[in-house]
């Protein structure tokens, strides 16, 4: 009965994770971003109000719990403002860091993606150093250039990859089809191509309203100020 539980449990939470990826992406993203960096922020707001805070100015148990809440409670709010304003520079640096390790292995150090087939354009023609580098400089440039575009199409094919392999390795226990059908749209490309074909365009539409939106508003705020 518990694994009957914790598999439905399972089996909602990766449905779940993967339409959030594939239809909203963009906003998934900045609102899971903001709640993990609210759930560090509180972790160390508490820990800082009753480890430095509280012995300051003499604050004992059992107000000390007071404090640590308090503390929580702003580390919370500055953690998740935070950690949505770095967001976009977190994803750039990550695509920098990611393009540079590919690019430094496939320009003759394949042990640094040992485990990852890539091809090799040997050595000796362009130094690995700074052939990576440049290579992460125009990604990042590029990512950030078009970061909208982007993270709707990564998080489109992640959300689709996550449907698709609950599909192919879950069926049994997924609804209103057969489990041989679940199956079957699990290894078909097309199901797959056809769940990022419609994330990215829903995505493309849904933000492009919101951004049609702000420039009308943005005009009426300026005539009110």
């Amino acid at each position: 009965m518990v694994t009957d539980f914790l598999a439905t449990t399972l089996v909602v939470l990766a449905t779940g994770f993967g339409v959030a990826f594939t239809y909203f992406g963009y906003s998934f993203v900045t609102r899971l971003t903001s709640l993990v960096g609210g759930l560090g922020g509180a972790l160390i707001g508490s820990f800082v109000a009753r480890m430095l805070v509280a012995p300051a100015v003499g604050v004992a148990s059992p107000d000390l719990l007071l404090v640590s809440l308090v503390g929580a409670i702003v580390g919370s709010l500055i953690g998740g403002q935070v950690a949505r304003a770095t967001q976009r520079f977190a994803i750039v640096a990550l695509c920098f860091a990611v393009s540079s390790m590919v690019t430094y292995s496939m320009l003759g150090h394949p042990e640094i993606l040992h485990s990852i087939f890539l091809p090799s354009f040997g050595s000796g023609a362009v130094d690995p150093l700074v052939g990576s580098v440049v290579v992460g400089g125009i990604v990042s440039v590029l990512v950030w250039q078009f970061y909208l575009p982007f993270v709707t199409v990564m998080t489109s094919l992640l959300g689709a990859s996550i449907l698709q392999q609950l599909a192919r390795d879950w069926s049994g226990w997924l609804p209103v089809f057969h489990s041989d059908v679940w199956t079957t749209l699990g290894t078909n490309h097309v199901f797959w191509l056809f769940l990022v074909g419609t994330g990215i365009v829903y995505q493309y539409r849904r933000y492009r309203g919101r951004k049609s939106r702000l420039r009308i508003v943005r005009p009426i705020r300026r005539r009110l100020s």
